[in-house]
């Protein structure tokens, strides 16, 4: 989960690739105590590069110059405005621009101070930020302000924000209100079992899904989530798992969301076998797509510096920042 103009979907060479991340480490650590460096520890037939289309990105680029010259029109009232801030906002994140995004929405925001879809992504930026509270306190205002209930991912968003901060009791209360809202979505099952794995223990986690698997009808237009449930059981290979991702080699950006979602996933499967330097490389991998709006994208971050600070990689933080 996530520069303007970026070249279109391209597949490099592995062993190249794989020799670029290796050498894309941050500068200033000591590489005697450094044991996420090394050699890239991910099989080279698993590596991709592969980044967002050229017709994506022009269809982004025209819906964001037609939300901007919106907001030219003296006739839009502030909840019009609002609107179009957070439009415009959603495209900026989806081009990774966070920076830009952050300020349509806060600016959506001050147009509407009850705009609840606004706080949720604040949140998120908050979250990366390390900022717990603020992070928590906008997936809130997102929740109460949500009057009819028209969004779950406020739960989920703040579940994580728990998860992550090892508040893991609170962060299962909110994944099960995410999840129990659409039990066919095998996205957020996943998500379930990555969450209840910290609460309830490996054995729990894994006979839950394995249980919502085999007795729910899961949605069928999700065929990726399904195949790393498959995965994640043990029912298919990750060659198995390969295959399927290169099935969508030809279509536009789709490959590009698989990688994401894979190579996240993987990296928590790694860190349940206690290889951290696997983990740390799927989760960069997951990086490299450049899927910056999806939940992949931003946990695999969390999980990159998580790892950083257990290897003691990272300068001192704030004692918010040390809560993540």
């Amino acid at each position: 989960m996530h520069t303007f103009i970026r070249s279109c979907t391209s597949l490099l060479c592995a062993g190249l690739f794989a020799l670029i991340l290796a050498s894309c480490q941050s500068g200033g650590f000591d590489s005697s105590s450094n044991k996420l460096q090394g050699d890239f520890s991910v099989p080279a037939k698993y590596i991709y590069l592969v980044k967002t289309s050229d017709r994506t990105l022009n269809r982004d680029q025209n819906i964001l110059t037609k939300l901007l010259m919106m907001l030219d029109s003296e006739q839009k009232n502030s909840v019009e405005k609002a609107a179009i801030f957070y439009e415009a906002g959603l495209v900026y994140d989806d081009l990774g621009l966070e920076s830009m995004a952050r300020f349509m929405m806060m600016n959506a925001i001050v147009n509407k101070p009850d705009y609840a879809a606004a706080y949720e992504l604040i949140g998120v930026y908050y979250l990366k930020d390390g900022r717990i509270a603020d992070a928590c306190d906008a997936f809130d205002s997102a929740i109460e302000l949500d009057k009819n209930s028209k969004s779950m991912y406020p739960y989920l968003n703040r579940a994580y924000a728990m998860y992550y901060t090892k508040r893991y009791q609170k962060a299962y209360e909110d994944i099960c209100v995410f999840y129990n809202a659409d039990k066919r979505d095998p996205y957020r099952l996943l998500s379930k079992y990555i969450i209840e794995s910290a609460y309830k223990g490996e054995t729990q986690a894994i006979e839950s899904l394995s249980n919502a698997y085999i007795n729910n009808d899961l949605d069928v237009k999700a065929p990726f989530g399904i195949a790393l449930i498959n995965h994640t059981l043990g029912l298919i290979s990750t060659d198995e798992l390969f295959e399927k991702i290169l099935e969508d080699k030809n279509r536009d950006d789709l490959m590009q969301e698989h990688l994401c979602e894979a190579y996240y996933y993987l990296g928590k499967q790694a860190l349940k076998m206690g290889n951290d330097k696997l983990a740390y490389d799927y989760f960069k991998l997951s990086r490299a797509t450049d899927k910056y709006n999806f939940l992949e994208y931003r946990n695999s971050y969390l999980e990159m510096r998580s790892l950083e600070k257990k290897y003691n990689l990272l300068a001192p933080y704030s004692a918010e920042e040390r809560e993540l």
